[in-house]
């Protein structure tokens, strides 16, 4: 094989399996180890992939929290949340902070929202598996199986830390009880729904813990993880047991019937019914048609010799027999045809919000939504979770810029530091007449360059690249012989006992300075940065005379810093 189709080989592998091991590429494309890590570093070096301890997985685009990289030209941003362009939400739970932004965006667009897998507040209903019920039954089978092969179970749990999955393993860890009350569970750990991460906790538990014998994964990436730690190990499938909790495409259905297999079992959730309750539920809101509480999915434990039996392999995908789930299932609502379509208003878009897209499980609710949803020729707009709330942080941050821009009057002499929102606020800048602005940024720099009206100082000094801020003695030195009447300024962490802070000493000092230099310190925060106490203080809260930050800052938190004496806009 030459270099160059082997590059795209293991990147093909490294997307198919999205973690996976330096040994295991070396296997798979007949080449040394030493090879491989040669490919390896080429291909990180180009960010086609991402290097980790013992192998690699694709890469992915971070998003950065601390604003410490910052482009050099404006950035380019939608002005609305995708959330703003749907009728329907159809939203899965990714973590408090997220889901009260989406719930806020929501509430205020009066936007109805169907909660899958887990609830959420302000949700019309919830459609999902009762878990603690599903995972009970997936416990008893996995003690019975042990049982009849007179196996004691020492048990790795790989769990998450979502309320619904902790009842997947809790209802686990009951039903092996009440069928095999000899069983240890030798080690409960968050493997946090990552093929990577279930992967190697799964492997350091084996090498530690040689005694596991039982494996429950509370999905299927998680389980993949495990099954490829075992075979790395090189562990006799015979001795290894691992359940999973989903069956949610081929992968774990191919795992499931495949010989010498370590999966024995798996708890099916059936994506069909799912993706099909969730249009229906959907629609029913758009029209405030009264919902249940809950939409209870049916669930069944499936092994190899009962998988043929709701499901037919065509050679290239596993398709559900929908004769025998309605002969042997209990549905939540009637699925059963487009023959006859409801005489009801339709929403024409139904946003749908993931928040692992690398999960078989998304992936094919997906698709199944977007035909469901075609058959009533309803758009779905398919969003990302974390990119929605990277959006919805730069929509805010945005507006916090604009309300900025309002307080800059014609002969104002202000400095302007660093960051996203001082972008924003020197795009708003150019509209302006007669003002002077006084930056240590560059990127701020290139905004109002040859802008009309605008008087524009650089400080001069030492170019940071990673923030393109100029730091240093001789950006300090221009501020003391500077005045002005206005900062503008941006921070990592906002607290009321640790006050203002900062990541990078460097760029501490010259904020410091422009705190000396100007009449009124005005702070330009979003939400996410207060409770923050990043690594460097930089000054007491009570030097900022006025805050301007979004509504989504806690009315408490807006109280206890007006009690300063800081007068606080909201944008």
């Amino acid at each position: 094989m030459k270099t160059q189709q082997r590059l795209e080989n293991i990147i093909s592998l490294v997307e198919e399996y999205q973690f996976i091991t330096v040994r295991e590429l070396s296997r798979l494309c007949g080449v040394s180890e030493m090879t491989i890590r040669r490919d390896l570093e080429r291909l990180d070096a180009q960010k086609r992939v991402q290097r980790t301890y013992g192998g690699v997985v694709p890469m992915r685009v971070k998003a950065n929290s601390d604003d410490e990289e910052v482009s050099s030209q404006p950035i380019s941003k939608p002005e609305v949340s995708l959330v703003d362009q749907v009728d329907v939400l159809i939203a899965t739970s990714v973590n408090p902070y997220y889901d009260s932004l989406l719930i806020d965006r929501a509430t205020k667009k009066k936007v109805p929202i169907i909660a899958e897998s887990i609830e959420m507040p302000n949700q019309c209903t919830l459609v999902a598996v009762d878990n603690y019920r599903a995972g009970s039954d997936l416990g008893r089978w996995a003690g019975q199986y042990l049982s009849r092969k007179g196996i004691e179970p020492h048990l790795l749990d790989l769990t998450f830390h979502q309320p619904n999955t902790q009842n997947r393993s809790r209802g686990f860890i009951d039903g092996l009880s009440q069928t095999c009350p000899s069983y240890e569970v030798t080690l409960s750990i968050n493997a946090q729904s990552r093929y990577a991460t279930a992967y190697q906790l799964a492997r350091d538990a084996l090498s530690v813990y040689p005694h596991i014998n039982l494996i429950f994964a509370i999905n299927d990436i998680t389980a993949w993880g495990a099954i490829h730690a075992c075979r790395d190990l090189n562990i006799d499938p015979q001795q290894m047991t691992v359940i999973t909790f989903g069956l949610e495409g081929n992968t774990l259905r191919k795992a499931l019937i495949a010989a010498e297999s370590y999966c024995k079992a798996g708890l099916a959730m059936f994506p069909e019914i799912v993706s099909l309750t969730c249009i229906e539920t959907a629609i029913a809101a758009y029209n405030q048609q009264p919902l249940l509480s809950q939409y209870v999915i049916p669930h069944v434990v499936l092994t190899s010799d009962t998988l043929p039996d709701y499901y037919t392999y065509t050679g290239t995908e596993w398709q559900l027999n929908w004769d025998t789930v309605r002969q042997r299932l209990k549905l939540p609502i009637a699925l059963d045809t487009f023959a006859d379509l409801p005489k009801v208003n339709l929403p024409e878009q139904i946003g749908l919000i993931i928040p692992f897209v690398e999960h078989e499980w998304y992936q094919n609710l997906t698709a199944l939504i977007k035909m469901y949803a075609e058959q009533y020729g309803i758009g779905l707009q398919v969003i990302d979770a974390y990119q929605n709330v990277r959006d919805e942080v730069d929509i805010r941050r945005r507006q916090i810029a604009s309300k900025a821009a309002t307080l800059i009057r014609s002969r104002d002499v202000v400095f302007i530091d660093g960051g996203p929102i001082s972008q924003y606020l020197a795009e708003e800048l150019k509209e302006k007449k007669g003002v002077t602005v006084i930056t240590n940024s560059v990127t701020v720099f290139n905004i109002l360059n040859r802008t009309p009206g605008i008087t524009l100082i650089l400080t001069g000094g030492e170019v940071r690249y990673s923030s393109q801020m100029l730091v240093g003695p001789t950006a300090e030195g221009a501020l003391k012989e500077l005045r002005a009447d206005k900062l503008f300024l941006t921070v990592s962490g906002i607290s009321l006992d640790f006050g203002l802070s900062h990541n990078n000493i460097s760029e501490v000092t010259i904020k410091q300075a422009m705190i000396r230099s100007a009449r009124e310190v005005i702070l330009l925060a979003d939400h996410a940065s207060f409770g923050v106490e990043a690594g460097i203080q930089m000054a007491p809260l009570s030097v900022v005379h006025k805050l301007i930050t979004d509504d989504a800052l806690p009315p408490s938190t807006r109280l206890d810093i007006s009690k300063m004496g800081i007068q606080i806009i909201l944008s």
